[in-house]
């Protein structure tokens, strides 16, 4: 029978008198507190006093779930409290100070209409950072934003201003205007004005100017610059030294042109359109261009030679071809760098860029080009609008329609690499298989494999770049690790079954009480199976 050792004990909620240098002895009250000395552990020292060392009453107090302070409890008397312990994020779900509360993202009141006081000491300030948005509603209805990084200016958006009757507007600088961008109050959107306007100064229209009533003019009419009609204009008869036309021109008459150089900023033929160095579909003739070199029959016969380079901006590039060659000796997966063309006019000053595509671009990545300024990133990307924001604002000469503009990754999309390929196993579209290998980036899906693993899948799902599935196996003659991965020495071990799969052993969690045979080597280190173990002699 084995020995049973029992330390000195009571179930009082008292500390012993004395206790010898060394000895233990414990409380053992269950109804331990702050006030008593229930449930906790002593050790002599070498004066014989007894010190608290530990005990069920302290470890209660750590008996709470990591990271849980709102469902919290003491696992023994729920009075005596619990201590807070921060889980392996260092948070806990909820924090209270008086009758303050941060949970989530809230700081909230607890005591009933609370006010809730943001006050610094003396003369700090309340500041919310550059570029942070200040919001209101509970589904971010309207913001307020110093926009520091862009055009430093406090930005509005959401919601309309709305000052109540006998509330004024009164603006205190006496900046006088002498353009549509300058003066005290500058508005880029329409004015509407309910009562009548007084205008001290001068008053110059830039634009176009609407009047709903007759205007009559006493004298001649003259017009200094364009002329701009949004009605039609009916002529008997015109002579004209020039004629430009920006828009679409329609002649349901024949056109003559008897001398001279025709130029056409834009030419349609059918649905196509060229414009500068442009071949395009006109607006609205579907989303597909044909170059066929051989029409006859619609076959896909022919050959369409490119003499330079090939760039393809689009995302996708489908080739329908049986047979491929290639001259490039390495092929370049995932390439961190790009080229997206501008596709409108990227004037000085402004942050944000339409490009052909937003596709591929991540926060972070920088961006170079004319007029681009030096460490120059990419701020906010909106893939539908195809807009990029960049970090420092358009430099002076801004950046015109169809110039190029690079931009080069830099942050870890943590997105595999490899090759794709697809197959069926039978007969009938249910078993077509997709399969994969290359370059596995993250740890894990049932692997002890480290990050950026080469692996195999047969039988594989990708879903945005990322691959999932059964791996599947390796077909060879023999292996070989880089120096440094293995013993040296040799003779090191591998285990197969009986199909040839490589297996791991048993861990020692399965260990059995009695052994068939035991691995071994010889005095030549050959491994070497037996059943039996010789000590030696001396």
């Amino acid at each position: 029978m084995a020995s049973i050792i029992r330390v000195k004990r009571s179930t009082g909620t008292t500390a012993p008198s004395s206790l010898n240098f060394g000895e233990v002895g414990v409380t053992l009250s269950g109804s331990g507190t702050q006030g008593n000395k229930g449930d906790r552990l002593f050790v002599g020292d070498n004066s014989g006093n007894p010190q608290v060392v530990g005990g069920r009453y302290f470890t209660d107090l750590l008996s709470n779930t990591a990271g849980s302070v709102a469902s919290g409890a003491n696992a023994s008397t729920a009075s005596n409290g619990f201590v807070a312990i921060l889980d392996q994020n260092r948070k806990v779900d909820q924090w209270n100070v008086d009758n303050l509360r941060l949970d989530a993202n809230v700081l909230s009141t607890t005591n009933t209409d609370g006010d809730l006081f943001i006050s610094p000491n003396g003369t700090g300030e309340v500041i919310i950072p550059d570029d942070t948005f200040l919001t209101f509603g509970d589904s971010k209805d309207a913001k307020i934003e110093y926009d520091e990084d862009g055009d430093n200016r406090i930005n509005v958006t959401g919601a309309d201003w709305v000052y109540e009757n006998g509330v004024a507007i009164i603006m205190n600088d006496t900046t006088d205007s002498a353009t549509k961008d300058s003066g005290a109050l500058i508005v880029d959107g329409g004015v509407g004005i309910e009562k009548s306007v007084n205008i001290g100064g001068n008053i110059k229209v830039a634009g176009v100017s609407t009047f709903v009533g007759v205007v009559t003019t006493t004298g001649d009419l003259f017009v200094g610059g364009d002329l701009h009609v949004a009605d039609d204009i009916f002529f008997d008869e015109a002579t004209m030294r020039n004629l430009k036309v920006t828009g679409v021109s329609t002649f349901q008459g024949d056109m003559f042109q008897t001398g001279g150089t025709f130029n056409s900023i834009e030419a349609r033929i059918g649905n196509v359109t060229i414009a500068s160095n442009i071949i395009s579909s006109r607006s609205g003739s579907g989303s597909q261009l044909f170059i066929d070199p051989y029409p006859d029959g619609l076959s896909n016969e022919g050959t369409v030679i490119v003499k330079g380079d090939l760039q393809v901006d689009g995302t996708t590039t489908t080739v329908d071809s049986f047979t491929v060659n290639l001259n490039d000796p390495i092929i370049n997966l995932g390439v961190t760098t790009s080229t997206r063309t501008v596709m409108m006019t990227a004037n000085a000053g402004v942050s944000t860029i339409k490009l052909d595509t937003a596709a591929g671009i991540h926060t972070g990545d920088s961006v170079t080009g004319t007029n681009i300024a030096s460490n120059t990133l990419i701020s906010t990307y909106d893939i539908p609008e195809k807009l990029i924001t960049i970090s420092n604002a358009v430099q002076s000469g801004g950046i015109s329609t169809t110039s190029q503009l690079t931009v080069t990754s830099n942050v870890d999309t943590n997105t595999d690499r490899g090759v794709a390929f697809s197959y069926n196993t039978s007969s009938g579209a249910g078993n077509n298989k997709q399969g994969f290998f290359g370059f596995h980036d993250l740890a894990g899906d049932a692997s002890n494999a480290p990050e950026r693993s080469f692996t195999y899948i047969p039988d594989a799902t990708i879903v945005n770049n990322l691959v999932s599935g059964t791996k599947g196996f390796l077909d060879i003659k023999g292996i070989y690790f880089q120096n440094g991965d293995y013993d040296t020495t040799g003779n090191g071990i591998v285990y197969f079954d009986t199909t040839g799969k490589q297996v791991g052993a048993a861990g020692t969690a399965a260990g059995i009480s009695t052994s068939n045979f035991v691995l071994t080597t010889n005095a030549s280190g050959i491994p070497k199976w037996t059943d039996t173990l010789d000590g030696g002699t001396f």
